[in-house]
């Protein structure tokens, strides 16, 4: 087997010749025949005993074919392997190949297409000027974030007039003149999740046994799921009951938010390391602030990201050949039209991708078990976050992350993470940070 690569210096694109010659798969096939007709059963013969050379007529082709196959994916990658190639992607069979006569031939020639990563030189240091965002924790979001926890202390207290937070209960009976109007006992009510907001003031300050007068589908403005819900209908039937209704309220469950005392302070922080409500108070600003940071990390990423990929310059790649090779691999004629649509962003995605790499390989960023650990931990954190959740017990936290580390497709997801944050960390170190102070609002205004 011989194999040569063509291609210029310098190219992002080059092309492989593979040349076979019978001597190259012929001791591998004849091997699988024999298998093959150790196996093979046949009217007339004993297992076994099917002669070679009716297995070589019915199956010799296939066989062949199968052969050259694993010859050429195992000779290729080694040939990439051992070569130190810098492949973009997988070596694509070309378009100027000769159509293989299997059956007919016993030498053979394959071309590949090759795209290549391109040199990239890129170094951070003093001279790399980056904004980084010191977002400012006001007290209002450190109160909201108490807030939240007493939430989960809180109790349900009957009320006499209705406020914002407060759930209604009582009759729901639809106005006007009609055959079956509808009519809910004991039915329901939040106003605080109305989209309009002319039908949610109508609730303002309404008392018990008071009559209110509204329209439920001018209220959730097209949300059929909660019209149909309220209504105790089907989407369907909803959406026909589009006049006004009355709602007579029975009762007013007010939500009283529970104090922030030792039984809060120990549900929160199970650990005991905070015990006053001053401590408590102080270690959810810092849990709150420590949220942030990940904000500011994220945006100096893409500010940083700006930064080098201007410093770096144009990124060559093979783009019609990438373009082919994701073409390739679309299923439907629908996700071939979505990748002419998005090509682009994919390309400019794999650039910063291989800029990437090299700043990793730059400030010398290994990865080890440790910081896997870390990474998933924090994934499991930023997803409890959401919810406000923002102190996940120790030893539920270690379980959870060891398990996601164990799973394929969630350990990739942290490898990356890992990956992410080690050159977060090293790049704030190497180069010239010029801090500036934030408001919450004003840095999300940013993302806007």
């Amino acid at each position: 087997m011989n194999i040569t690569l063509e291609k210029n210096e310098g190219a992002v694109a080059g092309k492989l010749i593979v040349n076979i010659v019978k001597a190259d798969y012929e001791e591998k096939l004849a091997a699988s025949l024999k298998k093959m007709k150790q196996r093979a059963q046949m009217p007339g013969f004993r297992k076994g005993m099917v002669p070679m050379s009716l297995i070589q007529k019915m199956y010799g082709t296939e066989v062949k074919a199968d052969e050259l196959q694993k010859i050429l994916a195992d000779n290729v990658n080694k040939y990439i392997n051992d070569e130190k190639l810098r492949v973009l992607g997988e070596p694509m069979l070309s378009d100027d190949n000769e159509p293989a006569d299997v059956a007919m031939k016993d030498d053979f020639e394959f071309k590949f297409d090759l795209a290549f990563s391109p040199e990239i030189n890129i170094k951070l240091d003093g001279r790399t000027i980056v904004d980084y965002y010191n977002i400012e924790v006001d007290d209002e979001t450190v109160q909201r974030q108490i807030d939240a926890y007493r939430r989960q202390n809180g109790k349900n207290v009957d009320a006499d007039v209705f406020s914002e937070e407060d759930l209604l209960k009582g009759t729901l009976t639809e106005n006007g003149p009609m055959a079956e109007p509808i009519k809910i006992e004991e039915a329901t009510l939040m106003p605080r999740f109305f989209a309009n907001d002319k039908q949610k003031a109508l609730f303002k300050k309404a008392k018990k046994d008071a009559d209110i007068v509204f329209n439920p589908s001018k209220a959730y403005e097209g949300r059929v799921n909660e019209l149909a819900s309220l209504l105790k209908v089907d989407k369907d039937e909803a959406e026909k009951h589009t006049g006004d209704f009355t709602f007579h309220i029975d009762s007013i469950s007010h939500f009283e938010l529970g104090e922030v005392d030792e039984q809060l302070i120990k549900m929160i922080y199970p650990d005991g390391s905070v015990k006053t409500v001053d401590e408590f108070k102080a270690k959810v600003k810092a849990d709150v602030e420590g949220q942030y940071q990940q904000d500011s990390d994220y945006k100096f990423m893409l500010d940083l990201k700006s930064v080098v990929m201007k410093k770096v310059g144009k990124v060559e790649l093979a783009e019609d050949l990438l373009k082919k090779m994701v073409l390739q691999n679309a299923k439907t004629e629908e996700g071939k039209k979505q990748i002419e649509e998005n090509i682009g962003s994919y390309l400019d995605d794999l650039r910063w991708s291989l800029v990437k790499n090299e700043l990793t390989k730059s400030l010398d960023i290994k990865i080890e078990d440790a910081q896997l650990m870390d990474a998933s931990k924090r994934l499991i954190k930023m997803q409890m976050a959401q919810y406000g959740i923002l102190n996940f017990p120790d030893d539920q936290l270690e379980q959870f992350a060891a398990e996601r580390l164990k799973d394929e497709k969630q350990r990739e997801n942290i490898i990356n993470n890992a990956i992410d944050t080690a050159l977060t960390d090293a790049a704030k170190k190497a180069v010239k940070l010029k801090e500036k102070p934030i408001s919450i609002a004003d840095f999300n205004k940013m993302f806007e």
